[in-house]
């Protein structure tokens, strides 16, 4: 039986390898909707959904994110099964994914990819104002201000105040996350960032080549913090070919 934390884009009968992806704060597993049409055959997606989002929003938010990532990896652990497993997330989901990495190397569960996005390497503070401890109506006014949540939620305003407590426990969350200094995982690294956005360099993007033993590398798109969103025909083609690179197409 499926978890309620995994959404699977699309249906790959033919998969070899499972791609889980984290959203960003405030996110759900709806923002990976779209990517199968841009991905090989041979993978399969699953948008991960923490409580409090989406088809869970009757469900109390989470707020910390050792608590996300160990529940997102027993999720993982039971769906995966001997098919290898391949990690991504971006902003907030970035950390989560990561954190999950970890869990799940920990317990002895092999990660043959990571790849993080739109975030500074997990022991440098973010450049992102603090907003999570914001009065409503100036939380609503940044979120306006930051871009990455859909207009029509920003306009709903019955629907925003159901939201805002999952909104703000994500940000909450992303603001004060603060991983270890040390390597502990063995699988490669893609870390990733777009060109103007204002919370990432090249230095606080080349500083996860720490989290790993494994290879590194970085990637820069065009595009803006959510270029998630926005350049998606780039993004998703890139993911797609890194994973077959390393294989994923003629593992059984």
């Amino acid at each position: 039986m499926l978890s309620s934390w995994l959404i699977p884009v699309g249906a790959r009968r033919l998969a070899k390898v499972n791609l889980f992806c984290f959203p960003y704060a405030g996110g759900g597993a709806s923002v990976f909707r779209s990517w199968s049409q841009f991905l090989d055959p041979t993978i399969q997606v699953f948008g991960v959904q923490a409580p409090g989002k989406e088809s869970r929003f009757s469900e109390k938010p989470l707020r910390s994110v050792s608590d996300y990532a160990s529940q997102a990896a027993e999720a993982i652990l039971q769906q995966t099964g001997s098919t290898p497993l391949a990690l991504f997330g971006h902003s907030l989901g970035a950390a989560v994914a990561y954190e999950t990495a970890r869990c799940l190397e920990r317990i002895g569960k092999r990660v043959s990819f990571l790849m993080v996005s739109g975030r500074q390497a997990p022991n440098l503070k973010s450049k992102m104002v603090p907003i999570s401890h914001q009065p409503d109506i100036e939380f609503i006014a940044s979120l306006k201000r930051l871009g990455g949540t859909a207009k029509e939620v920003l306009a709903n305003a019955e629907l925003l105040e159901i939201l805002l407590p999952m909104i703000k426990s994500d940000f909450a969350m992303s603001e004060t996350y603060l991983g270890p200094s040390s390597s502990v995982l063995t699988c490669p690294v893609w870390a990733m960032g777009s060109k103007d956005d204002i919370w990432l360099d090249s230095n606080s993007l080349n500083l996860w080549n720490y989290v790993t033993a494994g290879p590194f590398e970085t990637k820069w798109f065009e595009g803006d913090h959510f270029f998630l969103n926005n350049r998606q025909v780039d993004l998703v083609p890139f993911i797609s070919e890194q994973l077959q690179k390393i294989g994923f197409s003629q593992r059984v």
